[in-house]
């Protein structure tokens, strides 16, 4: 429908509710009679966050009688429906995003822009959000995508294993040397096998390893995500993955082989590592397995003490043809709908979070302050870094993760060649 439509559209709802003589805090489409106006909504979540995201759209509808709420769960290719559907001119009205996908959707124009939404009569105030985490969907000044829930990174110790070798708990300025030292201490061998590991390494997963190189003062691109030569191959990228390589060969975490024994087990949980630098998503398992644990922020490096995040967002769809109508739903989603997703997850949405107590919460209070920690992660600034430069960087971790012999790396030599190699295949894919 063409953009003369819309604003039919968005007329249409205005008439209904002067007719209705009522409006709400949250917005002004949809009150009254009239036809109904249908707002598809996409996720990729079943079970519980399915149930969630209907509980919140049925409470929107009883407050909109005039507007139908249709959730489409997809748990299955969700990426690659959604895709079809957007090629097809046909993709929900909303839909959810991870963050790996904002630039991709954007930079093909399935986005709405959200920036004269967010500063209109029906508008949002920004200062209510983590300013931090809705900056992910913000791309060159402009907001693409509002947040759902969000994680940072940080480490969960074990207290009674720390307790056990007399080990003061890490606190918030502790640095990665120091993680180094508590983990080699935390290493235990018996007859001589490992039974207990100081640490639970990540492996060749770029944004698990993205704190230690901000630490060090590395990084993967450029600020303006044209750029990885120079800054994948930088000194501080090559000093934070010799460190990392350290920390691998000196046997403070286990192997890929050694993990594969365990059979996808959840080290920490069993006690068999002390130490687990991860997102929020186990929480809930360690409370109710009666763990006795504690959470700190990542340790800081020689340059800077950064984290990282994990998001998940909604956008509209360009093409939709009640933008209004499904703004009005949107904002519902990300402030009065967090009411209820704040009860499972981090909300970036301050008053939803502070109701919920999470920065308070003694498990993930830690992951609330770390906010002020972040570092936009590559793929957010460049949409063809993961399949380019992105891959020559796992390359390099995974030669590092998988040296199990212990053989000589030229990791500066890696990332060299990994810098060249993914520079060209990047400015490639960006030219076509």
């Amino acid at each position: 429908m063409k953009r003369t439509m819309k604003w039919i559209v968005a007329l249409s709802l205005l008439l209904l509710l002067t007719l209705a003589g009522c409006s709400n805090n949250e917005g002004s489409s949809g009150k009254g009679d009239g036809d109904k106006v249908v707002i598809r909504v996409a996720t990729w979540e079943g079970g519980d966050g399915h149930k969630m995201q209907q509980e919140i759209a049925q409470n929107y509808m009883d407050d909109h009688p005039n507007v139908e709420i249709k959730v489409e769960s997809v748990p299955d290719n969700y990426g690659t429906k959604i895709l079809t559907q957007i090629a097809g001119g046909d993709a929900p009205d909303i839909f959810q995003i991870g963050d790996g996908d904002i630039s991709m959707f954007q930079s093909r124009g399935a986005l709405e822009d959200l920036t004269p939404f967010i500063e209109g009569d029906n508008g949002l105030n920004i200062d209510d959000f983590y300013k931090p985490v809705l900056d992910v969907g913000n791309i060159d000044g402009k907001y693409f995508t509002l947040p759902k829930d969000y994680s940072t990174y940080a480490v969960y110790y074990n207290k009674k294993l720390f307790d056990a070798a007399g080990i003061e708990y890490p606190t918030s300025d502790w640095t990665w040397d120091d993680f180094f030292e508590i983990a080699q201490k935390l290493t235990v061998e018996e007859d001589g096998e490992t039974v207990q590991w100081g640490t639970n390494l990540p492996g060749a997963s770029t944004r698990d390893v993205l704190p230690m190189l901000y630490g060090f003062g590395g990084d993967v691109i450029s600020p303006d995500g044209q750029t990885v030569e120079g800054f994948m191959n930088s000194d501080g990228t090559k000093d934070a993955l010799e460190f990392f390589n350290e920390m691998l060969r000196s046997g403070i975490s286990p192997t890929p082989t050694q993990s594969e024994a365990f059979q996808g087990a959840d080290l920490f949980l069993s006690e068999k590592v002390a130490m687990n630098p991860t997102g929020i998503w186990p929480t809930a398992d360690y409370v109710n397995a009666g763990m006795d644990f504690g959470v700190v922020e990542v340790p800081g490096g020689p340059a800077a003490q950064k984290s990282t995040i994990y998001y998940s967002g909604y956008g509209i769809y360009s093409k939709s043809e009640q933008t209004e109508a499904a703004w009005d739903y949107l904002k519902y989603l990300s402030t009065v709908g967090q009411e209820i997703l704040a009860e499972h997850a981090l909300s970036a949405y301050v008053p939803a979070a502070e109701a919920a107590g999470q920065a308070d919460d003694p498990h993930r209070g830690t992951f609330v302050k770390s906010v002020d920690l972040i570092n936009m992660f590559p793929e957010r600034l460049n949409p063809a870094f993961n399949k380019t430069a992105g891959t020559e960087f796992v390359n390099v971790l995974t030669q590092i993760v998988g040296n199990e012999k212990n053989a000589s790396l030229d990791i500066p030599g890696l990332l060299d060649d990994a810098a060249a190699k993914g520079q060209e295949a990047m400015e490639s894919e960006m030219e076509e």
